[in-house]
């Protein structure tokens, strides 16, 4: 299967110089995670994702804000030259280029889930048991929300399983659920100056210098006031193809994978199930 029969055509895209806000604009209006950025040659940059601009308040060039190593493919490459691209530099997306290195297209792991792992009935026989990741992180039901989204970043993942006291799965946080709850806020900070050795003996106390600087700020509530309680699982036996189906009708990339009753073995995501590509 060529790249060309997924991948959405004529992305939308940001044009350098722009602003942190313009970019917050487009993702606000065409709601999505990212868009790729190009030159004013119109030719291939990076991409600016929405949790790096959210993350970054203080930054208003977003130049500074694109990732410029991005895996890239041409229309009439093979799907599983994308995917090896994905896995390689896990990342989520590869935009397809002309000759001249312009976008024509992005192709994304959600594609790949809803326009074909989703309608391949062959996948029936193929479980989630080599797939699923073992090696995951959690978050406490009472754990704050700045710190929610630290072990989020730390797991490099979009979402991440709640448990109670006794460690059963009891709900799911994403990272739209915490940046929701967010606003970007401008404080004053202080650093002291340091005195160079010649003139310590002139000052006789510590000048600091003020600066202002702008910060991400999340409300100071438990993650269980805003996690989502009807989550969607999988179990380890569970066929790829099935998976692939509850990911496109609840719209989710993630889904814990249980033994028992809320006993947490792991998650599996999108990412892990287009392996199935490889191995065929």
């Amino acid at each position: 299967m060529r790249v060309k029969t997924l991948m959405t055509k004529d992305p939308v895209v940001i044009q350098l110089p722009a602003t942190r806000e313009y970019a917050i604009e487009l993702f606000r209006k065409h709601k999505v995670r990212s868009f790729p950025v190009v030159g004013k040659d119109g030719k291939l940059v990076g991409i600016v994702s929405i949790k790096r601009v959210l993350l970054h308040p203080d930054e208003d060039q977003l130049a500074m804000l694109v990732k410029r190593e991005v895996p890239t493919v041409k229309a009439n490459d093979d799907l599983k030259k994308a995917v090896r691209r994905m896995l390689e530099m896990d990342y989520r997306r590869v935009v397809v280029v002309d000759d001249e290195n312009r976008p024509v297209g992005i192709l994304t792991v959600g594609d790949i889930v809803r326009r074909y792992l989703s309608k391949n009935e062959k996948l029936k026989e193929v479980t989630i048991e080599p797939y699923y990741q073992r090696h995951v992180g959690v978050v406490w039901r009472g754990t704050p929300l700045k710190a929610a989204l630290k072990a989020l970043l730390l797991c490099n993942a979009m979402a991440i399983p709640v448990i109670d006291d006794e460690g059963r799965l009891i709900g799911m946080v994403d990272e739209t659920d915490l940046l929701r709850d967010s606003e970007v806020v401008r404080v004053m900070k202080s650093t002291e100056l340091a005195a160079s050795s010649e003139e310590d003996w002139i000052l006789e106390s510590h000048p600091t210098l003020l600066f202002e600087k702008a910060e991400l700020q999340l409300p100071k509530k438990p993650v269980e006031e805003i996690m989502n309680l009807n989550v969607v699982v999988a179990t380890p036996h569970m066929s790829v193809y099935d998976v692939a189906q509850k990911m496109v009708k609840y719209e989710i990339e993630q889904l814990p994978v249980i033994r028992g009753q809320d006993e947490l073995v792991g998650i599996v995501r999108d990412m892990d199930i287009i392996k199935v590509i490889l191995n065929k």
